[in-house]
């Protein structure tokens, strides 16, 4: 393993603040970390601007921290501030690739649709979105997508396909060694969010060490896709420090809350301004999507 001075001396954080304001929009390089908690502190501090004046003033950095390839912590970073606004980061990546088929006797291509990890597996950049690409084979005609990632590194469909299987093979083991220890435990109190929490309760028992940012690509991977975005704005609010048994209970309040809320009307709270105009925002404490209006 490398050492820490090394990691460090690679990192220019007002080369990179310049270099990300050149491509607002575009995740760069921030650096390369020796361990996951160093990498995830220089992410929160980069987003807050603590200690890291090349990125003042705070929010207008994001950032995110990622395995690298060469066994530290790669973080990632772009500028957000002024318009239009960026597209979210996205906690999950679906692709539609081609599967050859291993058995005997195979005939023509099957096409899988899988949900993988937004990052680079070699270096934590982003992935590329998605294009559908049609083509042939055996007179039948099929779609699949195609990527490119932005630092270069290619994405096979077989390298794709064995991380989706691994992962999906992981949650299904944890879901099937847990399933008599949550049926003892009676359903959770969990309103809207109790398949979801379910989930994550089974998940952070067999996986230790399991992150806010897995639970919330995981959940993605079995639909619960509302919910995954719940614990990805709270984790950006927390500054990424955030485990996954922190965002099951994280769900099981804001259900609560919903619940007992009775500040405002479907979401929204409707009040008069000072100049006289009623204006419509969304409620806090709900956080349900609703569009706000003046």
């Amino acid at each position: 393993m490398k050492s820490r001075s090394v990691y460090r001396a690679r990192t220019d954080h007002r080369a990179v603040a310049e270099k990300a304001k050149a491509a607002r929009g575009e995740w760069v390089l921030a650096g390369i970390y020796p361990t996951s908690s160093g990498g995830r502190r220089a992410a929160g501090s980069i987003e807050r601007a603590r200690h890291m004046p090349s990125y003042s003033p705070p929010g207008t950095f994001e950032a995110y921290s990622a395995q690298h390839e060469d066994g530290g912590t790669a973080v990632w970073t772009r500028y957000v501030a002024g318009a239009p606004a960026v597209e979210p980061r996205p906690s999950s990546m679906r692709y539609r690739v081609c599967d050859p088929g291993t058995g005997p006797g195979y005939q023509g291509v099957k096409i899988i649709t899988v949900t993988v990890a937004p990052e680079c597996p070699r270096c934590g950049g982003p992935r590329g979105k998605a294009t559908p690409h049609r083509f042939v084979k055996d007179g039948d005609w099929y779609v699949v997508d195609q990527w490119s990632n932005a630092c270069g590194h290619l994405d096979t469909y077989s390298a794709v396909l064995a991380e989706y299987r691994k992962r999906a093979a992981l949650l299904e083991e944890a879901e099937r060694r847990a399933e008599l220890r949550a049926a003892k435990a009676g359903p959770v109190s969990a309103g809207e969010y109790a398949e979801a929490v379910r989930l994550l309760t089974t998940a952070a028992s067999e996986m230790r060490g399991l992150h806010a940012k897995q639970a919330a690509q995981y959940l993605d991977m079995r639909g619960q896709t509302e919910a995954a975005r719940r614990i990805q704005e709270e984790m950006r609010a927390r500054h990424g420090h955030m485990s996954g048994r922190q965002a099951a209970k994280f769900l099981v309040e804001l259900a609560a809350a919903r619940e007992a809320c009775d500040q405002c009307e479907d979401g929204r709270i409707d009040y008069r301004a000072r100049d006289g105009e009623f204006v419509s925002l969304r409620c806090r404490t709900c956080r349900r999507d609703v569009i706000p209006s003046a």
